[in-house]
């Protein structure tokens, strides 16, 4: 769940090698080269069963035996599904490298539904977080997610929002960032593996600093080379937000924020992606508003990256990531072997002010696809990324405008929620699950249907590995 913000169709590649807020730069020829064959990806695949397992914003990570898992959340009350799912926040499990798909039910029944997360550790231990707004719900599975132990208190404050959770090597702990509404603020918790395989919370510390009025918080990630948990998000300043990542050791101690960028434009539609790839070097990626033209019909909503390469100190300048997509929103990252890394975002060759507005009397009804974009040197001093649409001509996820405002959408106007999410299986390819909602008609008076919203999944097919050597070369 997302608050509203608080002020107190074909293939397609280009290559591009940007330079700050996307003034160009010289290619890297070696990085060009290195790409090898053009990334594919296969037909995508219908996640949800039927309308019963109807949600949003689904969350997917890969475990090291292949397993794939996706998690969404079903609304506070259960009000997306009916009593079959159990409701909260529901998981699904694929062990034919996304194929097919299992629907496993809840993680945590009534005791979540708001937000949902999932991550793996090394050992195949699963640990699931769900959203109450009161509180946040902690989860461990031992079987693949078909049973879980859940502890409906787990972030040591109250009136919450938007929690992500990740996991270290195989040790007995995750960390869980989640924003505190009262004193808009980010804290991180260290969740520990009980007695009987219960999350229990055993520290929990603020991460943002002082004044930084958060708009809301972005994804957490863990160093495993360094031993070095980060956590992104971006300040509630209007139209100039400030990009900021805070880092901290395992025990929670040592704090320090670093301010990434300071935005040229709004950066209120997409939370703050985050990840460290093999090397340590950490990326975060983010959209910024940029109206143009009369009423701002001509601008551009763009994803941008930035990258770290000591711990979070200093950062490159942001690069602008798309270039056949006009308007993005929910950008989201991960890394690999260094240098190795892959964005997907929500993408229309439709301009607008913003994702909320890019429809308009006379131009087509836009329709939305994903995209991704990646990178085989992007932690060189000149990356070079490519763009690919990840779904065929006739294949799109989504019509009309997207409302990115959150809890201030208006009824029936936020279908997609708030993100989507990509991750790399051990062979080092890409996957991805996002929210399909093209089964409901659109004119341009508005939407006429409203049919439930499903979870949907798309594999990598050929193209670069993103792991230079496979994680567990027995499933690939």
């Amino acid at each position: 769940m997302k608050t509203k913000k608080l002020l107190f169709a074909f293939p397609l590649v280009l290559a591009l090698s940007l330079g700050p807020y996307g003034a160009p730069q010289e290619a890297d020829r070696g990085a060009a080269e290195a790409a090898g064959t053009e990334l594919t990806f296969r037909a995508p695949v219908t996640v949800s069963a039927s309308d019963a397992e109807t949600a949003s914003e689904p969350s997917i990570r890969s475990a090291r035996d292949g397993s794939l898992y996706i998690v969404a959340p079903t609304g506070l009350g259960n009000v997306r599904a009916d009593s079959e799912s159990g409701g909260g926040d529901v998981v699904w499990r694929s062990d034919d490298r996304g194929a097919t798909w299992k629907f496993l039910g809840s993680l945590d029944n009534q005791q979540g539904g708001g937000d949902a997360d999932i991550a793996p550790a090394r050992d195949g231990v699963l640990w699931g977080s769900g959203l109450t707004l009161a509180n946040t719900t902690g989860a461990i599975s031992v079987d693949k997610g078909e049973n879980w132990n859940s502890n409906p208190v787990n972030s040591l404050a109250t009136v919450v929002d938007r929690q992500w959770i990740e996991t270290y090597r195989s040790e007995p702990y995750a960390f869980m960032a989640t924003g505190r509404i009262a004193d808009q603020s980010i804290i991180v918790s260290r969740l520990e593996r009980a007695p009987g395989d219960v999350p229990v919370t055993s520290n929990t510390v603020t991460a943002s600093g002082s004044g930084d009025a958060y708009q809301w918080p972005g994804e957490i990630s863990v160093d495993e080379k360094n031993g070095l948990v980060y956590v992104a998000y971006n300040t509630g300043d209007d139209i100039k937000d400030r990009i900021v990542v805070s880092r901290m050791d395992l025990n929670l101690g040592g704090i320090v924020q670093y301010d990434v960028a300071t935005t040229k434009g709004d950066s209120f539609d997409s939370f703050v992606g985050l990840d460290v790839d093999a090397a340590g070097n950490v990326y975060t990626t983010w959209t910024e508003r940029r109206p143009a033209g009369e009423g701002g019909r001509d601008g551009q909503t763009n994803s941008y990256v930035a990258v770290s390469k000591n711990q979070g100190e200093s950062w490159s300048r942001p690069l602008k990531v798309n270039r056949g997509a006009k308007t993005t929103t929910f950008p989201w990252l991960v890394a690999g072997s260094r240098g190795r890394v892959a964005l997907a975002y929500y993408g229309t060759t439709s301009r607008g002010p913003s994702p909320e507005k890019v429809t308009y009397d006379d131009r087509a009804i836009p329709k939305w696809k994903v995209y991704v974009s990646y990178s085989l040197n992007a932690s060189s001093a000149d990356p070079v990324y490519k763009e690919k649409v990840a779904m065929s001509r006739s294949e799109f996820l989504h019509e009309g405008d997207i409302c990115t405002s959150g809890t201030g959408c208006a009824a029936g106007a936020r279908d997609l929620a708030d993100f989507f999410q990509l991750d790399l299986d051990p062979c080092g390819k890409i996957v991805i699950t996002y929210t399909d909602n093209s089964r409901d008609v659109v004119t341009k008076e508005g939407r006429t249907t409203n049919k439930p919203e499903l979870i949907s999944f798309i594999g990598q097919k050929g193209g670069p590995k993103f792991h230079a050597t496979p994680l567990n070369p027995e499933v690939c």
